[in-house]
């Protein structure tokens, strides 16, 4: 059963004798049809019909004319208006009134739609896959006609790093942290990818590669736990990075490639001067510039152990 969502109802009385009254409801909508496609529904859509009948008595030289965005072809599940106006019937004295013959045509903006029908377009819009919506029409309180369109596009995944800690931020040569971060994806991936960690000095350039965390596909937030990582007793004290990049080996096509980087600070210490930092932990930073050639020289850094590795798992 369609129920109407209209602005401005009549009194239930009114509403219920204008039902009943078969003149009142002679005149309705044979056809209807949309675009089989609207990958954008709120950049405007044409909306094609057909009426016949025709309506007798005081109040008949004119109709209101109804569309509908639902989840079902009958409105039963979920029904957001889109449009609604008044049409004139050509006819005089008690009639009959007709509507026009042949195929009409309304266009259908955002500009003539409550704000929830827009809120709900935008979602259906963003959404990472198409979906199928039924537009319905109408005229005064007759039966429904619906066409069905697929809505929106198929929409890439997108990973950026939403947090991550290191702890300890400071260590001396040889000693150990542990890192752990939030990557997310909105859309989905369909297949694996790897997050590679790197080591970097002081300037950003990547001196080492650590190792590499799986990402498994699909859409969400993945989450890696403290994880340790060891480095070198021979690594000289000063100011580097651990830099992570989200598919780090390029296997995933994404809607924004220039957000997968994450950088921690971490400071190697002499032997002894830890107690100055106080085992303090490092955030993940998720807006750095690195140097304009460091994701493309990643691949050509140094692999092993000579600087650092991560706890297998």
């Amino acid at each position: 059963m369609f129920f109407t969502m209209r602005k401005n109802a009549l009194v239930p009385l009114l509403l219920s004798l204008l039902v009943a009254n078969s003149a009142w409801a002679q005149v309705q909508m044979y056809t209807i049809s949309v675009p089989d496609s609207l990958p954008d529904p709120l950049s405007g859509f044409t909306v094609n019909y057909t009426m016949g009948g025709s309506k007798y008595g005081v109040g008949a030289a004119s109709a209101e004319l109804e569309f509908y965005l639902s989840a079902s072809p009958d409105g039963s599940t979920g029904v957001w208006l889109l449009s609604a106006y008044q049409i004139s019937l050509n006819g005089s004295g008690l009639g009959p009134y007709t509507p026009p013959t042949g195929t009409q045509s309304t266009y259908i903006s955002r500009f003539s739609m409550p704000q929830n029908t827009v809120a709900k377009l935008e979602s259906i819009a963003d959404a990472c896959q198409p979906q199928v919506w039924y537009i319905l029409g109408r005229v005064d309180y007759t039966p429904v006609r619906s066409d069905q369109s697929t809505m929106g596009t198929v929409k890439l995944p997108d990973f950026y790093f939403m947090a991550g800690t290191m702890s300890p931020a400071a260590i001396e040569p040889g000693g150990s942290t542990a890192i752990s971060f939030d990557l997310y994806t909105r859309c989905p991936a369909n297949n694996s990818s790897v997050v590679g960690i790197y080591l970097a000095d002081a300037n950003y350039n990547l001196i080492s590669y650590i190792g590499g965390v799986t990402i498994g596909a699909g859409s969400g937030t993945f989450s890696l736990p403290p994880t340790s990582i060891t480095f070198s007793p021979y690594i000289t004290p000063g100011r580097y990075y651990i830099v992570l990049f989200a598919d780090d080996l390029g296997v995933i096509a994404e809607s924004n490639e220039n957000n997968n980087v994450g950088v921690f600070a971490l400071d190697v210490v002499a032997p002894g001067s830890l107690r100055a930092f106080d085992g303090a932990a490092s955030e993940l930073e998720l807006d750095v510039a690195l140097p304009a050639d460091a994701a493309s020289k990643r691949y050509g850094v140094e692999s092993g152990g000579r600087y650092a590795h991560i706890k297998e798992f």
